[in-house]
């Protein structure tokens, strides 16, 4: 056991979580890192625990173990950077990352010591990071790369089980008078009021996108035109109900703010960039007409 004890010694002062075991899977090592990490007391888990009711699964404990005995990359009885999960006191699943080795005495195996790091706030931080890289700065709501990875994703899904998807096109009519006499501050304002807008109907399995300038994208899974056009009547009414005042008074001069909506349901086999089109297309009709705010393409 000497070397178990040497190995406490130097946990006490490790930042990580150190965790050793003896070759029946019971803890002999669980060092303060550990304890704030996890939750449970020393006292309550060294020759008490078995290591395996720490991991997220039965089947996670056993690769483990198979990982640390495989002999395919000439390491057996090593395990560097692996990726799992441990579950906390209170039941919390924790993302760690598990370095190991095994522990040999006068040349037999006593156990094995564990080194775990908590990947928490790493993983937070690259969520965070990849939602930028897809986000508009400006209205919140995905940006135009976005807008074509989703949408052949929800192509290829429509596809494959035939089921239908519409495309909403927005656009945001007389934005040129509202920076010309407003100024480019509130132009910005107006554009974020459409994003709001935008997510104000959106249902959980539904997707916006800033298209580019006064331009957007609404993407609807599982919808078809029809319902689609009833959604993008309720977009329309949200907008006009709580249009902020200053473009209430532009229109009372002659300049109405208002949204020209086309929206098209996705045919089999065609090409994003076509479906796209017809949907744009349809917008561009709606501005044609006086009065009417969506256009059906068929």
């Amino acid at each position: 056991m000497a070397i178990i004890l040497i190995n406490n010694e130097l946990a006490l002062i490790c930042p990580d979580p150190v965790i050793g075991i003896n070759r029946d899977g019971i803890i002999t090592l669980f060092n303060p890192a550990a304890e704030q990490l996890l939750g449970y007391p020393r006292k309550e888990m060294v020759g008490r625990f078995q290591i395996a009711e720490l991991y997220s699964s039965p089947e996670s404990a056993r690769e483990i173990k198979r990982l640390m005995y495989q002999t395919d990359n000439g390491a057996r009885g090593q395990l560097i950077g692996h990726k799992t999960h441990l579950q906390s006191r209170n039941g919390e699943l924790i993302p760690i990352q598990l370095s190991a080795t095994l522990i040999e005495k006068h040349g037999k195996e006593i156990g094995s010591i564990g080194f775990f790091r908590d990947l928490t706030e790493r993983l937070a931080l690259e969520r965070s990071l990849k939602l930028l890289s897809v986000t508009d700065s400006l209205t919140g709501l995905y940006n135009q790369r976005h807008f074509h990875t989703v949408l052949n994703q929800e192509i290829a899904r429509g596809k494959r089980y035939s089921h239908p998807l519409s495309l909403v096109c927005i656009d945001l009519d007389n934005f040129k008078s509202v920076n010309d006499t407003l100024g480019h501050v509130e132009g910005d304002l107006a554009l974020r009021y459409v994003g709001e807008a935008i997510n104000g109907i959106l249902r959980n399995s539904d997707y916006g996108f800033r298209y580019g300038g006064d331009e957007f994208m609404v993407l609807l899974p599982e919808t078809p035109q029809q319902s689609a056009h009833a959604l993008t009547l309720r977009l329309i009414d949200y907008f006009t109900r709580h249009m902020p005042g200053n473009l209430v008074e532009l229109a009372q001069d002659g300049n109405a703010v208002a949204l020209s909506v086309g929206v098209a349901e996705y045919k089999d086999d065609e090409p994003a960039g076509v479906f796209i089109k017809r949907t744009d297309l349809a917008m561009y009709q709606a501005k044609k007409q006086p009065g009417s705010l969506a256009v059906l393409a068929e």
